[in-house]
């Protein structure tokens, strides 16, 4: 407490003086002066994203181990094939002796599920769930770019489950061949059929996978549902099956009917899965694609 009659204190005007005065800053927006890339290019980072996400790349070593343990019991009965002719020089046999594409398929089917179920479904979900959306498509990406590049990633991951072990089985079985160009030659109409194949599978379960992740912005719920679906449906076919005494109704599981239309279309395997199965096939790509387009273009996140 100041004392009686003590005069107040003032503070010198030269502290006054060097108080900092206010700046105003120009934060105007300006136009980009950079290179402008083209619109593939947005599709483009789409899918580089879409296929380092599932497979844990840039991610921690714990997130890998899961998608590459599938990948690895994909690829290893053909790699076991080709290697016992290559490591055995004795043998005498081509690796599609010991196994062929179909029965190659039928193998890899548990894996193609497990997989699936892992990674496509959720590879929709956070975008929707972080609420992103509205912020993509506010800028040159349209919808059908973004759903473009999302579905070009769910084919790449699938093909390297589906494809990826025929072609090293075919090109194994040039390896090991004892004239490796005749042998070329006269299986070279062979490569037609393997992408045939796979693609009848990886467009299935793509547009499967992708349409059920579309309806909701959680992942448990996504793979839960696609669980659903490929684990119910045999069940239910199999039940209706049993009470026909008929084979058509296998043609409506979303399990086997894929890989019975691809082991047919690559000759031979589970047997003719008839018209209706041709039809179902259908059916889901395309009420798949239709369900992400009446998804997304909206160009909300609801």
């Amino acid at each position: 407490m100041a004392e009686p009659g003590a005069v107040p204190h003032e503070t010198p005007r030269a502290v006054l003086h060097e108080t900092p005065r206010a700046v105003l800053h120009d934060i105007r927006y300006s136009r980009y002066q950079g290179a402008l890339r083209p619109r593939r290019s947005a599709v483009a980072s789409f899918v580089a994203s879409g296929v380092r996400r599932p497979l844990g790349l840039r991610r921690s070593a714990s997130a890998k181990i899961w998608p590459f343990l599938l990948l690895a019991v994909a690829y290893l009965p053909a790699l076991a094939v080709v290697a016992v002719p290559l490591l055995v020089p004795a043998v005498d046999v081509q690796p599609t002796d010991l196994i062929d594409y179909p029965q190659l398929l039928t193998t890899n089917s548990v894996v193609l599920l497990a997989f699936v179920a892992t990674s496509i479904p959720s590879m929709l979900t956070r975008d929707r769930r972080d609420r992103v959306l509205s912020l993509y498509f506010a800028t040159a990406l349209s919808w059908f770019e973004y759903v473009l590049g999302v579905f070009l990633a769910a084919l790449a991951l699938l093909a390297l489950i589906v494809l990826g072990p025929m072609l090293v089985l075919f090109v194994g079985s040039i390896a090991t061949a004892d004239a490796p160009g005749a042998w070329f030659a006269d299986h070279v109409g062979d490569l037609p059929r393997i992408v045939g194949a796979a693609a009848l599978v990886v467009l299935f379960h793509t547009s499967l996978g992708l349409a059920i992740g579309s309806l909701t912005s959680r992942r448990v719920f996504a793979v839960g549902g696609y669980l659903a679906v490929v684990l119910v449906g045999p069940a239910l076919t199999g039940a209706v099956a049993a009470v026909t005494g008929e084979e058509w109704p296998f043609s409506l599981d979303p399990s086997s009917g894929p890989i019975r239309l691809a082991t047919t279309f690559i000759g031979g395997g589970l047997g003719d899965p008839g018209a209706l199965a041709w039809f179902v096939w259908g059916v889901v790509v395309v009420g798949g694609l239709s369900v992400l387009a009446g998804r997304y273009a909206r160009g909300s996140d609801a």
